[in-house]
């Protein structure tokens, strides 16, 4: 083909490329690219052509052959992102160095570098590049908001909120950042900052309701208060389910601080119904579940196992029903200088879960391998002695974590069951898995479950768990928790007297409470409403609860 009419043919693919008529492209241009194989111009548009009718593995070979022809840290960057695409990730971990070598001031390659690093768990690795992309170029939002995404799963709140203001500094409306800033500093106790943040998201939109709901949260609302005056005239019609649920959760606990009980609980009660319409949560699958656990155990002999490996974190579990104090519990000892307190982590259920709750044929191993997998989580958490998983639900799983850890401390919170029952029922959570609380009945149905396992351990591993009732540990919490410091074999520090001024973020519903003054008469409290729990004392009386 001469020249002349290769320049024709190459102007009328560009055209019909900005035309985005890609089959078009494709067509003509893989004719003309058997003819011209050297022509970068022409496979670069292939490449990206490929990309717009996401033939992403055509796109690779286009850039590889694009690569020959001329190198370009563009041309490493796009490839790279399509083996990305593509899960080729080592591949285009490899593309997106060769773009920064080509240039190093590249910030984007940085960025998605990091990403990538992120999707093979190599988290450290990309936080490090998020943090270079945004100091080649600090306007770089994608990085900006990947190295909060990153932060903020690691706990890392007090870093958070830096980039939040970083972004809102580029962007000052933007509605997401403000709300997720207003949730940092709740979750680190500035309840005045977080309070500003969620005013600032309704200001800017009359009807958020999350922020509404988490305004309402650390707020005592009186008959003055123009937020709550402006969401009490809200239309629910108008509102989709989940918003409704929010709503109607938020407005009870107005009307509770407002002392009209009549509508709290005409809301408390409209709200957890609608949420039990979409819940997957079977009491039935759960009664079924913690049978398996009776009898898999029943199976099991009691002798300790022996492992030839030491670990240099002793596990701390702090379990017992939700709402019964184990966020206090928590918050107090990781005020000590040899524990972390790691918050609600969520992998003992699943290791256990990806065991299987078969009878083992080789009790050892099962156990080993539980023991494995989950000591590589929580031993990249901390260096502290001790580190504490104050998952409540854990209780479930006392006999498979003794197995898999002797060492193990396993501290159980016991609270007065109606104190505990209302508390879950007034409480809104995200985890579905606790979507027991949604009824009067279901949740002292599932007190009654977690009582009689607890039982069942109490008779096999009595000797292994220490019981802390929290009505005796907060009248005198200085003496009781030394008690607790003996089972661990540390000792007192003074620093423990002002655990509510430790700074560690708290993302349990309880992120209010463990930053104040320990109350004394906190578990009487559902004594003021005995008459509208008459099915969640019912229910409790007839399964032999005593409260």
């Amino acid at each position: 083909m001469n020249s002349n009419n290769f320049g024709r043919e190459k102007k009328k693919i560009l055209k019909l490329f900005k035309e985005k008529k890609y089959l078009e492209v494709s067509n003509l241009g893989f004719i003309l690219h058997q003819q011209t194989p050297d022509d970068s111009d022409l496979v670069h548009i292939l490449g990206l052509t490929s990309i717009n009718t996401q033939n992403f593995l055509e796109a690779e070979n286009y850039f590889k052959k694009l690569l020959i022809l001329k190198k370009s840290d563009e041309a490493y960057y796009t490839l790279g992102n399509i083996q990305k695409k593509i899960k080729k990730y080592e591949n285009a971990i490899s593309s997106f160095e060769n773009a920064i070598k080509l240039n190093p001031k590249f910030s984007e390659a940085f960025n998605n570098l990091g990403n990538t690093k992120k999707l093979i768990h190599k988290r450290d690795e990309a936080i490090s590049h998020y943090r270079k992309a945004i100091s080649l170029k600090e306007d770089n939002i994608p990085a900006l908001i990947n190295l909060s995404i990153i932060l903020k799963e690691n706990n890392n709140y007090k870093e958070l909120i830096n980039i939040y203001k970083k972004i809102l500094n580029l962007d000052s409306k933007n509605i997401k950042t403000i709300y997720n800033l207003g949730t940092a500093h709740l979750f680190l106790g500035n309840s005045l900052e977080s309070r500003k943040c969620f005013e600032k998201v309704i200001e800017l939109d009359n009807f958020n309701i999350p922020s509404f709901r988490n305004y309402v949260s650390i707020t005592s609302i009186n008959k003055t208060n123009k937020v709550f005056k402006q969401f009490e005239k809200i239309d629910l019609s108008k509102l989709d389910h989940i918003n409704k649920i929010l709503i109607l959760d938020a407005l009870s606990k107005c009307y509770f601080d407002l002392n009209k009980v009549d509508l709290a609980f005409n809301c408390l009660n409209r709200s957890n119904l609608l949420k039990k319409e979409q819940s997957k949560f079977s009491m039935h699958d759960e009664e079924k579940l913690f049978q398996k656990i009776k009898y898999l155990f029943s199976k099991i002999n009691n002798d300790e196992l022996q492992y030839d490996d030491k670990i240099k974190n002793t596990p701390v579990f702090i379990v017992g029903m939700p709402r019964s104090g184990t966020s206090l519990i928590e918050q107090i000892l990781s005020t000590h200088s040899q524990i972390y307190g790691a918050g609600e982590l969520n992998y003992f259920q699943k290791i256990v879960v990806k065991a299987g709750l078969k009878i083992p044929n080789n009790n050892h191993k099962y156990f080993a391998d539980i023991r494995e997998a989950y000591y590589e989580k929580i031993n990249k958490i901390s260096n502290s002695t001790f580190i504490i998983d104050k998952l409540p639900s854990n209780f479930r799983w006392i006999g498979f974590i003794l197995k898999s850890f002797p060492e193990a401390k396993i501290i159980h919170i016991q609270r007065n069951p109606m104190a505990v029952c209302w508390s879950n029922y007034k409480t809104f959570f995200i985890d579905q898995g606790l979507d027991f609380n949604l009824t009067q009945k279901d949740v002292a149905q599932y007190y009654s479950m977690y009582s009689d396992l607890m039982n069942f351990w109490n008779n096999k591993f009595k000797n292994n768990i220490l019981t802390v009732n929290y009505e005796i540990f907060v009248n005198n919490f200085e003496q009781n928790t030394k008690k607790i410091l003996n089972y661990l074999d540390l000792e007192w520090e003074d620093q423990l007297l002002e655990y509510a001024k430790t700074s560690r973020p708290v993302t349990t519903a309880s992120h209010n409470q463990v930053r104040e003054k320990i109350k004394k008469d906190t578990s009487d409290q559902w004594k003021k409403y005995t008459n509208y729990l008459g099915i969640m004392r019912e229910t409790l009386t007839s399964l032999k609860i005593k409260y």
